[in-house]
């Protein structure tokens, strides 16, 4: 897992590239990178820039470390993360020379639109992330999509939109693209070049973590009417799932799921005996979620409810 970027280990955000990296070079981003095999040839194609991959399933994440290695390529990381708060947090303003979709699933049926990962608010992010002359660039062999994506950047003052070039030759292609050409299938891209800077509001600005005391005496039957609570504030949310506590009532453990926005972290929070006497509440350290708006909203509300009980 050398070619594997963990950003909760990494700190500030967003993430210094040129450390990373250990040289200065330009950028470029693959996001959904499936099978790897194109970012792999794309980085071997171009030496001098630096990538990144972006992915969810840990089975693309394995298969691109494995190939990555075997080619003994140095100018590639991957990170495993959703791609719109990836871009969103880990990339400097005016920083990214290539964002890449390749074949995104489309999510077709008007029930899943909320699924797309193209939407007004991710061409606003591009549009903070990418440098002035950066380009966004879609191949997919859904048209509908594409004319989608093209009307998303038609309508930001932030880019200018190509026209949909249809069976584009492209220096390099992925497995499925040469697959669907040999079936006679039409493949279809568009490039949106940045032409105006743009500002974004980040989950990740500051990352400090607040804790809070509980000033009263505490026991797990008051703890566990905690479990289902749930309190909602502007676009942040949290849920206590499940109580756990000790067999020697010392400490207690929730089970918390978070979202902000459409952002969505488990995690749990500790309750424990501090040097004072006093109960302190904190996040757990087993499994650290990114300190964003909702999980520093649930550590001081549970708090909050507490002391009050």
């Amino acid at each position: 897992m050398d070619y594997l970027i963990v950003p909760g280990e990494i700190e500030p955000y967003p993430i210094a590239w040129e450390a990373v990296f250990g040289r200065a070079a330009p950028l470029a981003v693959e996001i959904g990178f499936g099978n790897g095999d194109f970012l792999v040839n794309w980085s071997l194609q171009q030496p001098g820039w630096n990538f990144i991959g972006i992915e969810l399933s840990m089975e693309s994440m394995m298969k691109l470390q494995k190939n990555l290695y075997q080619h003994k390529i140095v100018n590639t990381r991957a990170i495993r993360e959703e791609a719109e708060f990836a871009i969103r947090e880990f990339f400097p303003l005016n920083s990214l020379r290539h964002v890449l979709m390749n074949f995104p699933d489309p999510w077709p049926k008007g029930r899943h639109k909320d699924r797309r990962l193209l939407s007004g608010d991710f061409v606003h992010i591009l549009g903070a992330v990418l440098e002035n002359g950066g380009q966004y660039e879609l191949v997919t062999d859904q048209q509908w999509y594409a004319a989608h994506a093209r009307a998303l950047f038609q309508a930001s003052p932030l880019f200018e939109a190509s026209y949909l070039e249809t069976d584009p030759a492209r220096p390099l292609a992925t497995r499925y693209e040469r697959k669907w050409r040999e079936m006679g299938r039409n493949t279809y891209r568009l490039v949106a070049r940045k032409v105006q800077n743009a500002s974004i509001h980040r989950l990740l600005e500051d990352s400090a973590m607040p804790h809070t005391f509980i000033e009263k005496e505490i026991h797990l039957d008051s703890i566990e009417k905690l479990i289902g609570k749930e309190y909602i504030e502007a676009e942040t949310f949290f849920v206590v799932k499940a109580v756990f506590g000790s067999p020697d009532g010392k400490g207690y453990l929730l089970r918390m799921i978070t979202k902000d926005g459409q952002y969505k972290q488990g995690f749990y929070i500790t309750l424990a005996r501090h040097e004072d006497h006093r109960w302190l509440v904190k996040l757990d350290t087993t499994f650290q979620p990114y300190r964003t708006p909702a999980v520093k909203l649930a550590v001081w509300k549970i708090g909050e409810i507490l002391n009050r009980a």
